[in-house]
C-alpha cells in the first residue's frame, strides 16, 4: 500500500488527543473536517474518548474500524498504515510507518516526530485502531479560503475604506513608479534638456509633501481597519464567550479558554494591517514589474525567474513552518495553563508543599514552548529569512550588472539599467514583505481554527418570551442531563415539584448527582431530556437573561469580581448605595466592611484574594439577598462561616420570600426544610421530611447516622 504522510493535528485541551488522531486519519483518506466540527459531533468531555468511541466516531463517516490486541511487535510489519495506538496509558497517536530501527508517528502533544524502535516499544500499550474507508465513506474536501469567509471574522462596511486605501495605493504606487522614470530621463538627456534646476528642486520638494500628505492618509486609514478588527474580532469573541453555555466550560481549562482570545490578537494584526500592507505592496510589485518588461522583455523574464524561484522555496519550507507553529501554539497552552492553575489554586500548591512541583513543571512546559518558540524562529527567520534577506541583497547587484551589460551591448540606455537597478530593490522589499505577509497568513490560519471552538460552539438560546418568573415553582418531569451526548447520564428521570416558597433540600453521597441537579435547577445546564417549569412557563419559551433575574446561585466557593465591594454589591441591583448600605447594615453579618480603610470601596482583588474566605462568602450572599430572587439554589453556601456566623446568615436567608433549593453535604444545615431529596447515583431514591426518612432507615438515615458518629469522634 502506498505510504501516507500524515499531517499534525496538535491538540489544545488535554482530552482532545484522540479527537486529534481521528482527524488525521479522515485527512489521510481526503475527508477535511475541523476539530470543531468533530467535538460538535463527539465531545470528548472531561475525561476523553475511548477507544469505542473512537471506532463508534469513525462509523459515523463511513469508515471501517477494529481494534487490536498486539502482542507480537512483527505484527506491525504486515499492517497497513495509517493507525491509532494506545500510547503510555492516557494518550493516543497516529503510527505512519514502521521499521526495524524507527517509527514514524504523529503525536497530537509534539506533532509529526521520528522515534527509535525501542522508544515506540517502551511507550505501546498493545491496543490499536485501524480505521479504513468502508462502502459508505465519501471524501470531502473544503477550500482554505473558507475559512476567511466566515461573517465572524470581517466587520461589515468594510468596503468603502479598502477603497480609499486602494485609491491613495494607486497614487503613492504611481509617484513611486516615477522617480526611476524621472531618473531615466535625467540620465539619459541631463538636466538643461529636461527643465531648470529650481523648477525641478522645486517640484521634488512638492512632490515630496505630495507623498508624506499621501502616506499620512493611507496611514490614517490602516488605522481605522486595525480597530474595526479589533472591536468586531476581540469584542465580538468575548461576548461570544460569556453567551455559551456552563457545560463548555466544564469541559475546557480556563487557560485553553483565554488562550483562544488571545490569540484573537494575532488574527487582526495580519487581516488589519499586515494584509492591507501587504495589498499595496503587492500592487506596487506589479507596477514596477510591468514597467521592467516594458523597457526589457528579456530583464523582465530574468527578474521574474528570481521571484518564481523564491515564491517556489517558500511554498516548500511554509509546511516545515506550519509544523513548527502548531508546536509552538501547543506548547504555549500548556505553559499558560500550568500558571493559571497554580495562581487560581495559589493557597492550596503553597500549603501542600508543592510550590516546587509546580515551578518545574512550569519550567519543563516553558522550556518546551521557548524551544518550539526557537526552532520556529530558527526556520522562518533564521533559514527562510536568511535566504531571503540574501536574495533582497545580491538580487539587485545581479540585475544591475545585466543592465549595465545590456546598456553596453545597446539593448538599453544607461538610464534606463540606472533606473532598473534603483527599482529593482524597491521590488524585492515589496516581494520580501509580500511573502512575510503570506507566512503571517498561514499562522493566522491556525489562529482562526483557535477561534472556531468560541464562534462555533452553540450558545445558549436566547429566544422566548420576556417574561419574568411569576413564582418560584419548580416542575421537574422526567429529565436528564448527561455532559456529552455519549457519557452516562450524570442525573436521569428526575421528577419534582417544587411549590413557591418551599425549602428543599438535596442530598446524597459524593457524585450522586446533587449539585449537577442544583445547577439544571438554576439554569446553567440545559437538560439533555425531560422538561423543567419555572413558575408554570417551560425553561425553553423563556428568555434567559429575564430568567435568570429571577434565579440566583450560590456556589460553595464564592466568586467576586475584581472591583469594589459597593460595585460588587451593586451588579444585579437596582437598589442606589445609600439603599445599599442601609440593607447591608441591616444583616448583621457585613460589619467587618466599616474596619477596613476604605470601607465599601475597598477593592477586591483578582479571586478575591485579599479578603478571607467567609469575608468573600458573605459579600456574596448579601449580593443575592440585594437581588431579591424568586428561586434560591445554595450549594453549601455557609461553608467558610464559623457557626455563630452561619446562625446569622442562615436567619437572613430564611427572611427572603422565596423558593430555596438546598444542596447540602452537611446534613444538620438542612433539619429544618420542608422536604428532603436524596439521589443516588444521579436518581432520586427517597424524599421526606427529615423525620419521615429517619423513620424509613434508607440512605439518609444511614448517612445522618454517619454523620453523627463523625462529629461525636471529633468531640471526643
Amino acid at each position: 500500500m502506498k505510504k501516507i504522510k500524515l499531517k499534525p493535528t496538535l491538540q489544545l485541551a488535554q482530552a482532545e488527543c484522540g479527537l486529534c488522531c481521528v482527524r488525521t486519519i479522515l485527512e489521510a483518506y481526503d475527508y477535511q473536517i475541523s476539530i470543531t466540527e468533530l467535538r460538535q459531533i463527539q465531545e470528548p468531555g472531561r475525561d476523553g474518548l475511548g477507544l469505542q468511541k473512537l471506532k463508534e466516531l469513525f462509523s459515523h463517516f463511513g469508515m471501517e474500524a477494529k481494534t487490536y490486541r498486539i502482542k507480537d511487535p512483527q505484527a506491525f510489519t504486515v499492517m497497513d498504515f495509517p493507525i491509532i495506538a494506545f500510547w503510555k496509558g492516557y494518550h493516543f497517536v497516529c503510527i505512519e510507518s514502521y521499521s526495524e530501527h524507527e517509527v514514524i508517528i504523529m503525536d497530537p502533544s509534539i506533532g509529526r516526530v521520528t522515534i527509535p524502535h525501542s522508544e515506540f516499544l517502551e511507550n505501546l500499550e498493545e491496543y490499536v485502531l485501524v480505521a479504513k474507508p468502508g462502502v459508505d465513506f465519501e471524501k470531502r474536501s473544503t477550500s482554505k479560503l473558507s475559512q476567511w469567509k466566515k461573517e465572524y471574522i470581517w466587520p461589515s462596511n468594510m468596503i468603502n475604506l479598502y477603497v480609499k486605501i486602494a485609491l491613495l495605493s494607486i497614487l503613492l504606487v504611481g509617484m513611486t513608479l516615477a522617480i526611476p522614470l524621472f531618473t531615466q530621463r535625467l540620465i539619459d538627456k541631463g538636466l538643461n534638456d529636461v527643465t531648470s534646476f529650481a523648477t525641478i528642486l522645486g517640484a521634488l520638494v512638492a512632490a515630496m509633501f505630495v507623498m508624506i500628505a499621501l502616506n499620512y492618509l493611507r496611514t490614517f486609514v490602516s488605522i481605522k481597519i486595525i480597530y474595526r478588527f479589533s472591536w468586531h474580532l476581540i469584542g465580538g469573541a468575548f461576548t461570544r464567550v460569556l453567551s455559551l453555555g456552563a457545560k463548555y466550560f466544564t469541559v475546557r481549562a480556563p487557560g485553553e479558554i483565554i488562550y483562544r482570545l488571545n490569540s484573537l490578537t494575532r488574527i487582526q494584526h495580519v487581516l488589519g494591517s499586515t494584509l492591507v500592507q501587504a495589498c499595496l505592496d503587492f500592487i506596487s510589485s506589479i507596477a514596477i514589474l510591468g514597467y521592467i518588461f516594458w523597457i526589457s522583455p528579456l530583464l523582465g523574464t530574468i527578474v521574474f525567474s528570481f521571484i518564481l524561484a523564491t515564491f517556489v522555496f517558500l511554498v516548500i519550507g511554509q509546511s516545515y513552518v506550519n509544523a513548527a507553529t502548531d508546536k509552538e501554539l501547543h506548547e504555549g497552552t500548556n505553559a499558560q495553563s500550568i500558571q493559571l492553575d497554580a495562581v487560581v489554586s495559589i493557597n492550596s500548591v503553597k500549603l501542600g508543599g508543592y510550590v516546587q512541583s509546580y515551578i518545574n513543571d512550569w519550567k519543563e512546559r516553558f522550556k518546551r514552548y521557548l524551544n518550539a518558540t526557537n526552532n520556529r524562529m530558527r526556520i522562518q527567520q533564521g533559514i527562510i529569512g536568511s535566504i531571503l534577506s540574501g536574495i533582497q541583497v545580491f538580487a539587485p547587484l545581479i540585475i544591475l550588472v545585466s543592465s549595465i551589460y545590456m546598456a553596453e551591448l545597446g539593448f538599453l540606455t544607461l538610464g534606463q539599467a540606472i533606473a532598473v537597478q534603483s527599482i529593482v530593490s524597491l521590488l524585492f522589499v515589496y516581494m520580501n514583505s509580500i511573502f512575510t505577509t503570506a507566512s503571517e497568513i498561514m499562522v493566522a490560519m491556525r489562529y482562526i481554527v483557535l477561534a472556531e471552538d468560541i464562534f462555533e460552539y452553540p450558545t445558549e438560546h436566547s429566544v422566548g418570551h420576556s417574561h419574568e418568573m411569576e413564582s418560584g415553582s419548580v416542575s421537574i418531569n422526567n429529565l436528564s442531563f448527561s455532559y456529552t451526548s455519549d457519557d452516562v447520564p450524570a442525573i436521569k428521570d428526575i421528577n419534582l415539584d417544587i411549590s413557591d416558597g418551599e425549602t428543599i433540600a438535596l442530598v446524597g453521597l459524593s457524585g450522586s448527582g446533587k449539585t449537577t441537579l442544583g445547577k439544571v435547577i438554576s439554569s446553567l445546564f440545559e437538560s439533555t431530556s425531560g422538561s423543567i417549569y419555572f413558575g408554570g412557563m417551560e425553561y425553553h419559551e423563556y428568555n434567559l437573561d429575564i430568567l435568570r433575574k429571577s434565579i440566583s446561585y450560590i456556589p460553595q466557593e464564592a466568586h467576586l469580581h475584581n472591583r469594589t465591594i459597593m460595585e460588587n454589591l451593586k451588579l444585579g441591583c437596582q437598589r442606589t448605595e445609600r439603599e445599599i448600605r442601609e440593607f447591608c447594615n441591616s444583616l448583621g453579618f457585613l460589619d467587618f466592611i466599616g474596619k477596613f480603610p476604605m470601607g465599601y470601596n475597598t477593592v477586591i482583588s483578582e479571586t478575591g484574594a485579599n479578603l478571607s474566605g467567609g469575608q468573600r462568602q458573605r459579600i456574596h450572599i448579601a449580593r443575592i439577598l440585594l437581588q431579591t430572587p424568586k428561586l434560591l439554589v445554595m450549594d453549601e453556601a455557609t461553608s467558610s462561616l464559623d457557626n455563630i456566623s452561619q446562625t446569622i446568615v442562615y436567619e437572613a436567608l430564611s427572611s427572603i420570600n422565596c423558593t430555596k433549593v438546598v444542596i447540602a453535604h452537611r446534613l444538620a444545615t438542612i433539619l429544618n426544610a420542608d422536604r428532603i431529596v436524596v439521589l443516588e447515583n444521579g436518581c432520586i431514591v427517597e424524599v421526606g421530611s427529615h423525620e419521615e426518612l429517619i423513620n424509613q432507615g434508607g440512605l439518609y438515615a444511614e448517612l445522618f447516622s454517619a454523620e453523627l458518629k463523625k462529629e461525636s469522634l471529633e468531640c471526643s
